[in-house]
């Protein structure tokens, strides 16, 4: 609505200076279409003058304000890869050709009217056209320079569009990755429990199905909020309790007021399963799990650290499937705004750190 305003305020506007500057008559002395050569113009004496010399006020202007929203709906409706370039071409030649045409007959139509001895068009036709040509052509390239603009703009959208979604269908492909990988070592907990402790076995197997239905919700999403991501780390590490038994302990420090940042999904599970597998179940009395999150300014920061084994060298220069696909998809996620570390616990063990720009986490959108 205020385009429109705006577009009908600029042509009272343009009106209104093309009345004020409509030229004075000028008495021409005599036998000065006589002379040969034309006197060569001086400076216009007052702003009136100008804006006429300028074409305020002429045919030519108006038409061309009115012409300008159309000339760029046209060019819009334009299909090139549709119509082909030289069909496209020949289109628009026959535009401006026709509103040349049809400016000229206006204007000669304004100034002679039926006035007795008036020329005849013909002979009129040179002079239209030194007015009419030049601002056409030149309100032709304004219309092609701002769609050609458009069109840079939206291919470049589209563009970026299919950048983020091959994006998003490769996070979910790495995502896939840990599930069977996750799955199987559930599974071969279970089965280790069936014959040893069988109600072990069947609440282990209840928690696994409870965390596939969250795992299955979310399975075409690449961040979920982090009160899930903690929901489904606490239930990993029930799974893990079952089958480490009173060997394993763990933590969960994490404000509520965080439960809405936007995190990769299954982000911490790897990190749970690495401690698990080269901290924990490498002591014979075993150790404590700790998983905590905090906000550092526009940074989110979250940490798996444990109090088992701790790092040797074979298990720093060696990364399994899930570290390794944590750092490709930190990388596909964030780029360089992204960090992740493995170290030495300062009290023994390891701690392993993610730190990721703070967003809230906002639903995708339903299609």
């Amino acid at each position: 609505m205020f385009p429109t305003l705006l577009w009908v305020a600029v042509v009272v506007a343009a009106i209104a200076i093309g009345r004020y500057a409509t030229p004075p008559e000028i008495a021409l002395p005599a036998g000065a279409m006589r002379r040969s050569l034309p006197r060569v113009p001086g400076p216009a004496p007052d702003f009136r003058t100008l804006l006429s010399l300028l074409g305020v006020g002429s045919i030519v202007w108006y038409a061309a304000m009115v012409a300008l929203p159309f000339l760029l709906w046209g060019a819009r409706h334009i299909g090139v890869e549709r119509r082909g370039r030289s069909r496209s071409i020949a289109v628009v030649v026959l535009v401006i050709a026709s509103l040349i045409a049809i400016t000229s007959i206006v204007q000669y139509r304004t100034i002679y009217g039926d006035t007795p001895g008036r020329p005849g068009f013909s002979a009129y036709l040179p002079v239209a056209l030194r007015q009419n040509v030049l601002p056409w052509i030149a309100l032709a390239g304004i219309v092609a320079a701002v769609e050609a603009s458009r069109r840079a703009l939206r291919s470049a959208l589209d563009q970026e569009r299919l950048r983020t979604q091959v994006a998003e269908q490769r996070l979910i492909a790495l995502t896939g990755q840990l599930h069977p990988h996750f799955l199987f070592n559930t599974l071969q907990g279970i089965s280790t429990l069936i014959h040893r402790d069988p109600e072990a076995a069947d609440e282990m197997l209840a928690k696994l199905s409870d965390l596939l239905r969250d795992l299955l919700r979310h399975r075409d999403h690449v961040l979920v909020p982090l009160g899930d991501e903690l929901r489904y780390a606490r239930t990993y590490l029930e799974i893990a309790q079952l089958r480490f038994a009173d060997r394993l302990r763990f933590q969960i420090d994490v404000d509520p007021a965080l439960d809405q940042a936007s995190v990769p999904l299954f982000i911490l599970q790897p990190l749970v399963e690495n401690a698990l597998a080269h901290g924990i179940g490498r002591r014979a009395r075993g150790g404590c799990v700790r998983v905590t999150a905090c906000r550092e300014g526009d940074a989110l920061r979250l940490e798996v650290a444990d109090d088992g084994a701790g790092l040797t060298t074979s298990a720093t220069l060696r990364e399994g499937i899930g570290l390794s696909n944590t750092r490709e998809r930190l990388r596909a996620s964030f780029g360089s705004d992204q960090r992740f570390s493995l170290d030495a616990a300062a009290g023994g063990g390891a701690v392993a750190r993610i730190t990721v720009p703070y967003r809230l986490y906002q639903s995708p959108a339903v299609a």
